[in-house]
């Protein structure tokens, strides 16, 4: 079946001066949405606030940045990897996410190389 991710960044005023209590609901929200999905889900995790590096290539030669910026308007915050029989169906169960509450989802599918293509 194939897999998408979906890439979840966090609009940072959806959650700013929010209590620890009421992160824990949020946490506990998408805990209980990833258990809903049931074998649909294959992965995911929240990445670390704020720390990060950017590479890209300038002049020929790969240089190295602190990111993300909290500037930006949106972060990425983590990822789920769900399976899906195609694109509507991943749409569908990316709209259930609590994440729709605090920033934006793009869907991506997993482009899936075959071990004999490497060979």
């Amino acid at each position: 079946m194939p897999q998408f991710v979906l890439l979840l960044r966090d609009d940072r005023r959806a959650v700013s001066g929010i209590s620890p209590e009421e992160m824990q609901k949020i946490a506990q929200r998408y805990g209980a949405w990833r258990q809903s999905l049931q074998a649909k889900a294959v992965g995911g995790q929240k990445l670390t606030d704020g720390e990060g590096r950017v590479l890209r290539k300038q002049n020929g030669k790969p240089v190295i940045s602190d990111g993300p910026f909290t500037e930006a308007k949106e972060i990425m915050g983590g990822f789920f990897i769900i399976e899906a029989a195609d694109f509507n169906e991943a749409v569908e169960l990316a709209k259930t996410c609590p994440h729709m509450d605090f920033g934006t989802i793009e869907i991506r599918q997993v482009d899936v190389i075959r071990q004999a293509a490497r060979s």
